[in-house]
């Protein structure tokens, strides 16, 4: 017994010899030939490909499962690096690899320098240059054997991780086609606890805790051409399969001082689900991407948002509420902000998009709370928002306008894109107005602005109502009610617009500029009523001026003078108002077309006919129309019946403007009044013989010549004018008939007498019978009405114009 002992013992140490020296030589060839072994391999690896793949050093640790490699270097054939990793670390787990799962207690890299270009080598298709590796290893690999069953142990297989870190990484990014070029860098990452199984051991997805530190974040956005900065970009959260068919996924994406936590459902019908909850991330970052002509910039605004993501095939669905906090956003450079809000809130909004069904986005409610706005025109008469947003094309160009050639426009079509508002609300508001255009400036605002619009849909046919009021200029008001249709608000609209007790001095600086005349005092209403219709517009203007009070003129102004104290003294009545309407017409759709230069042309052109056209001036304010003036029949001293009434209440207007006076002149056309007198002449000894009487300021009828009472007047003006005996000889040497009777009356103009003092007296007359058409109904004017020196005219085709000249006492 004690001798069998003695052998076991002996065979016992001779086996673990015989095990440690093979450990012993095992080891031995891992440090010592392995190593070398595989650089080689690796090195003809890389030329097999065509690439150039080398290490400074590998070292591993049999037992403890571990592979360290140091100074891996991969380029392609032209020497372009793709990845230079300072160190590698792998770590394998002795206690799941026992149970037939691949598992890895650590993957460690250190400073890998990762090198992204896309290639763009002629007649090939371009291509990044990884994408280019990784078809060079799939082409060196054999094919796979058809004849070997597709195991299902093979995709059973279990691999897990339990830490995967990179350290002091950097990303280099290249593409030419899009002039990318951006370095990323420091980076790290960590995973934890990956596998690609479930908490019951099913293989099924990915699971597992990450975190990643992009540091502080700069690039340049491809196409856009515009740069992106965080201070501090970092990512972490988890992946698991909790749920059956789904793999879910935990991002928490943190920049600068902002969060943004998100959980992800991808589930088995390929379709995503997603919460997202944003805290104060901050919109400056953001503020660059805005495609504006000059940078802008933001001195403050965060973002907080609770949304609802689903995405299935082509479709997708975004809701929830956003919030745009303590907004600012301004030039650089400048001090003001050129938009900015307290508080922006969006309540229950929905996104959908489809292929079948477009786009559309709905609001419930949005409120804007204390608005602030900067709309300033700058000298060379372009709005900052202009200047900021508007294509290059048509706009200005470093200060000079940009031509271009007239495009016919199209007919507007119905968008794919739908959106509807229920409800908004802007609050506590104001608007800052300025024109460095105007010398002085031009600087008025707007506060304690409120808004309310009801809705607001782009949608074909559908209005939204407008409620809006405020404060102006510190003491006027403003108030708009109205309905517009947001499918094309110019096209089609009807809204009303009143402003109250606007302080006239306020806005002197336009009158210096138009008028060239300054404005002391004076208090300003405006009434306005604009409707639009498919396009067709029309406007009513009603403007009432308060107690105005004239400034010293403009020294060398060189625009067109008005005569503001003319008109004011003519159009003011007796308790300091004026009162008056300005109606204009047009359609929307013209080039040329601006509601605002034909209300501006159409007040120019009453407050210049006050000096140069009173009549035409003053039927055009007391709204009696045409405003072609006051109009004589040629040769006659006779006003129709529409002029008639325009004279006499104009003299009623007269009544009310005690300083005015006028004086009237007569006038008369040489050529055309000539032969018009002498057949009025010659018509009323017709009418006279045949017994018809005309009455004062009664238009001669047409003759009818076919009448034998006409026809015996004919014959007696005749014989009065032209004589008996030449009209005894017509009478027998004429036959009887129509020819007779127009040979007769002819011969009978021809023979009438009308010289300059006919013409004269003529014009006289006109004047005289205007004088008492004025002051038919009041007396008294005819100590403010005188009658002035006839003058010669042309007559228009309305008839002979009765000039009149205003005076002020």
């Amino acid at each position: 017994m004690a001798l069998i002992m003695a052998l076991i013992r002996l065979w016992g140490f001779r086996i673990a010899g015989t095990l440690c020296v093979l450990a012993f030589l095992f080891w031995s060839a891992c440090y010592l030939f392995v190593p070398t072994a595989l650089k080689n391999a690796v090195e003809e690896y890389g030329q097999k490909i065509g690439y150039e793949i080398s290490y400074r050093d590998l070292s591993l640790s049999p037992l403890r499962l571990r592979i360290e490699v140091d100074g891996l270097h991969i380029a392609d054939a032209r020497h372009q690096q793709l990845l230079d990793l300072e160190k590698f670390v792998v770590m394998l787990k002795w206690s799941r690899l026992v149970r037939g799962e691949l598992g890895f207690d650590e993957v460690f890299l250190d400073q890998p320098q990762w090198h992204l270009e896309k290639l763009t080598a002629k007649g090939e298709v371009p291509q990044w240059n990884w994408q280019a590796f990784i078809s060079a290893v799939n082409q060196s690999l054999p094919p796979p054997d058809a004849s070997e069953p597709n195991s299902k142990l093979k995709s059973k297989l279990k691999i897990s991780v339990d830490e995967f870190r990179v350290s002091n990484a950097s990303l280099t990014l290249i593409d030419s086609l899009t002039q990318l070029n951006e370095k990323f860098k420091p980076l790290s990452i960590e995973l934890l606890d990956i596998a690609n199984y479930d908490r019951h051991g099913d293989v099924n997805g990915v699971r597992g805790q990450y975190g990643l530190n992009l540091g502080a974040l700069q690039f340049t956005l491809p196409y856009l051409n515009k740069k992106i900065a965080f201070k501090r970009v970092a990512i972490q959260g988890s992946l698991d399969n909790s749920v059956a068919e789904t793999m879910g996924a935990q991002i928490d994406l943190e920049i600068d001082d902002g969060l943004i936590q998100s959980r992800w459902d991808l589930k088995g019908d390929q379709s995503i689900s997603g919460k997202v909850r944003v805290q104060n991330v901050s919109i400056a970052p953001f503020i660059h991407l805005l495609p504006a002509n000059k940078a802008l910039q933001s001195r403050g605004g965060v973002i907080q948002a609770e949304l609802l993501v689903e995405l299935k095939g082509p479709q997708t669905q975004v809701s929830g509420d956003l919030h745009l906090l303590d907004v600012d956003i301004g030039e650089s450079g400048q001090k003001q902000a050129l938009i900015s809000w307290k508080a922006g809130d969006i309540h229950r909004f929905s996104y959908q998009s489809s292929q079948s069904g477009g786009s559309s986005f709905t609001v419930d409610e949005l409120l804007v709370s204390q608005p602030i706005l900067r709309f300033e025109i700058d000298e060379k008469g372009f709005s900052n928002f202009r200047r900021l947003f508007a294509s290059s094309e048509g706009a200005q160009l470093d200060g000079e306008a940009v031509a271009q050639p007239a495009v016919e426009k199209a007919a507007p079509q119905k968008s794919a894109f739908q959106y509807r508002v229920n409800t908004i609300k802007l609050s506590d508001g104001e608007m800052a107005f300025a024109s460095l255009a105007m010398r002085p400036n031009l600087e008025v605002d707007v506060r304690r602005f409120k808004a309310t619009l009801s809705g607001v849909s782009n949608a074909a046919g559908a209005s939204a109502a407008i409620d809006v009021d405020g404060i102006v200029a510190r003491s006027g008001s403003m108030r708009m009610k109205g309905q517009v249709s947001f499918d094309d608000p110019r096209r089609n609209n009807d809204v009303t617009l009143s402003f109250k007790n606007l302080p006239l001095n306020a806005f002197n600086p336009a009158v210096m500029t138009f008028a060239g005349h300054q404005i002391t005092a004076g208090r300003l209403n405006l009434n306005l009523h604009y409707q639009a219709k498919e396009g067709e517009l029309n406007g009513s203007n009603q403007i009432v001026i308060k107690k105005v009070e004239l400034g010293e003129e403009v020294a060398d102004f060189q625009g067109k003078k008005l005569p503001l104290g003319l008109a004011i003294a003519l159009l003011e009545d007796s308790d300091d108002t004026i009162d008056l309407t300005i109606n204009i017409a047009g359609n929307v759709d013209s080039p040329e077309f601006s509601a605002s230069g034909l209300v501006w042309q159409a007040i120019t052109n009453v407050l210049s006919n006050v000096a140069s056209a009173p009549f035409r001036a003053l039927a055009a304010l007391l709204g009696m129309g045409a405003d072609q003036g006051v109009n004589a029949l040629l040769g006659q001293a006779v006003y129709l019946p529409e002029d008639q009434d325009r004279l006499e209440r104009f003299g009623d207007f007269l009544v009310k403007k005690p300083h005015a006076s006028l004086e009237l002149a007569g006038t008369y056309d040489p050529q055309q009044d000539k032969t018009a007198l002498a057949q009025a002449i010659a018509n009323t000894a017709i009418l006279k013989g045949a017994g018809i009487t005309i009455a004062l300021n009664e238009a001669i009828p047409t003759l009818n010549l076919a009448d034998p009472k006409t026809q015996a007047g004919l014959r007696s003006a005749y014989a009065q004018y032209v004589g008996r005996i030449t009209l005894g000889q017509r009478l027998l040497t004429l036959p009887e008939g129509e020819t007779r009777n127009e040979r007769l009356h002819a011969e009978l103009i021809a023979s009438v007498p009308v010289g300059d003092l006919e013409l004269k007296a003529l014009a006289g007359k006109r004047a005289k019978l205007a004088l008492d058409l004025m002051v038919k109904n009041n007396p008294s004017l005819r100590d403010q009405i005188s009658l002035g020196e006839v003058r010669a005219i042309d007559a228009k085709k309305e008839g002979v114009p009765l000039e009149v000249e205003v005076r002020i006492k």
